[in-house]
């Protein structure tokens, strides 16, 4: 009876072991590719191993550049396997490597921004179809959520680097803020406007009459006191504004008038507040049309902050493609960047 209860022992052990060790090849075999898938995949894995660039010593591989281009078609939602990215992935890849190092010393210096990473984390997973989704979309790409939050701290980190090495170039003095607005005022006008609504009839396949007839009565009714906004819910055709009591929003003298019979502007315009029946080539409208608002130019002040920030944005756009292209054309003169295929993928 010991004897085969040691034997029973042994084998249970034996089973573990065996199911422990399939376990273990098939996670090497189909997940994160260890000894055993290189062992059956030499010419694969030296492919993927292969570099592709070299930024300041540190080299860019087949497979991490693979992984950049699958990161940045979850990020976009498109395919970025297309070749015509190919050529702009790898100059990402390239100036990536060189930022990282970068940040890389300059460690210290640099905030900390887990908040921020979680809070981009949770952007990408509401893109997804819920959490196990979002799980899945990770470990495709050999990732687990704390992994991935903790490249995107990484990453932001990169960002605040570079944000640090433009900001003497993006700092906005008043004088260039109030030159600008001297240069761009005039496109910053607001024209003339006005808010209106209106009740519409079609004529289309109708007795033109009997719909005019039909506009004059609903007329009579809102001068007799009815409320424009009921009538309009109740009678008017268009589908559009019907819901909203007719309402069209406020209109502007800027060659966007839906319908040009709608004379809202210029000396025979509308009159304000009394509604009048207008007919178009569509049917017959009844106009409800506010006071016009004259035309303005907004002061400096009105628009400071916007403009601050819209100069920011243009200046930040030049000063980080500058940031990236001086350290390229260092990196490549004193051979510490180096391709070592095109954009194609082809060996150089």
């Amino acid at each position: 009876m010991r004897v085969k209860i040691s034997s029973l022992k042994i084998f249970a052990l034996k089973l573990a072991l065996f199911t422990t060790g399939l376990v273990y090849l098939a996670l090497d075999l189909w997940v994160f590719h260890g000894p055993a898938y290189r062992l059956l995949h030499p010419f694969q894995t030296a492919a993927a191993e292969a570099p592709v660039a070299e930024v300041l010593g540190e080299p860019v591989t087949a497979a991490q550049l693979a992984r950049y281009t699958a990161e940045q078609g979850m990020l976009s939602g498109r395919d970025m396997t297309d070749p015509k990215y190919r050529g702009s992935l790898l100059l990402g890849m390239v100036n990536n490597h060189m930022l990282r190092i970068r940040a890389r010393y300059n460690d210290r210096n640099l905030p900390p921004c887990k908040e921020e990473a979680a809070a981009e984390l949770g952007r990408l997973e509401s893109r997804a179809q819920g959490a196990e989704d979002f799980a899945g979309q990770l470990a495709s790409q050999g990732y687990t959520r704390e992994h991935f939050a903790a490249k995107i701290e990484a990453r932001l980190r990169e960002l605040a680097q570079l944000e640090r090495a433009i900001a003497p170039v993006t700092a906005v003095e008043d004088a260039a803020l109030v030159s600008h607005y001297e240069q761009v005022k005039d496109e910053l006008t607001i024209p003339e406007s006005r808010p209106v609504k209106h009740i519409f009839l079609a004529t289309l396949n109708k007795d033109a009459a009997a719909v005019k007839a039909a506009a004059e009565a609903l007329l009579a009714r809102i001068t007799a006191g009815e409320e424009f906004a009921a009538v309009a819910r109740e009678c008017s055709e268009d589908e559009r504004s019907a819901p909203q009591g007719g309402n069209l929003g406020t209109l502007y003298d800027d060659g966007s008038i839906p319908l040009e019979e709608l004379r809202l502007f210029g000396e025979d315009a509308l009159p304000a507040s009394s509604p009048v029946l207008v007919q178009s080539r569509w049917g017959w409208h009844i106009v409800l049309a506010g006071p016009v608002t004259p035309a303005y130019t907004p002061g400096l002040d009105d628009c400071r902050d916007s403009l601050r920030t819209a100069i920011q944005s243009a200046q930040r756009e030049l000063a980080t493609d500058s940031y990236f292209d001086s350290g390229l054309q260092q990196g490549l003169h004193d051979k510490r960047i180096k391709f070592h295929t095109d954009s194609h993928g082809k060996d150089k």
